[in-house]
């Protein structure tokens, strides 16, 4: 009688019994064994760590490329511009010459990559063309590619 009570009374006060403790400290060791091997792995910066809130990519605006930007010349039309490279990701309202096409492309890590091209008109007619540094074609290498994915690390031996 005084043993059914016994566990009547852990039970309602949530005592646990002696047996549950070895494996809540089983827990503990092993979730502290994955804490010290978490900090010790090699760390790539495209990738999130295992305690880490997991990011991806993040491309957005106009692809472009030196290659691309060469199609556009000084007296096109806006359609051939916009054929040539798509409709631009900004329009201004107080400047309606003017064309901005903007790629950012924000890896994992949290690192940014910001590429920009202007077209400017005149009377409806390409009068400049303003680039920063772009890549001169599509290489397959080129991170902010849509479609790109990193290469698989190699085994270490």
């Amino acid at each position: 009688m005084n043993e059914v009570f016994t566990r009547r009374r852990r039970r309602a006060i949530g005592e646990r019994p002696a047996a549950s403790t070895g494996a809540s400290w089983l827990l503990s060791v092993v979730l502290a064994t994955a804490l010290v091997a978490g900090g010790c792995a090699q760390r790539d910066p495209n990738r999130s760590g295992l305690f880490e809130a997991f990011r991806t990519d993040l491309p957005q605006g106009n692809y472009l490329t030196q290659q691309t930007l060469d199609l556009v010349r000084e007296g096109m039309t806006r359609e051939q511009v916009r054929f040539a490279l798509g409709t631009p990701l900004l329009h201004h309202v107080f400047h309606p010459d003017r064309w901005d096409y903007v790629f950012r492309y924000q890896f994992p890590n949290g690192r940014a990559e910001l590429r920009r091209a202007t077209i400017v008109f005149r009377d409806d007619r390409v009068a400049a063309i303003q680039a920063e540094a772009l890549p001169a074609k599509e290489d397959p290498a080129d991170p902010a590619l849509p479609g790109y994915r990193p290469p698989a690390p190699e085994p270490q031996s």
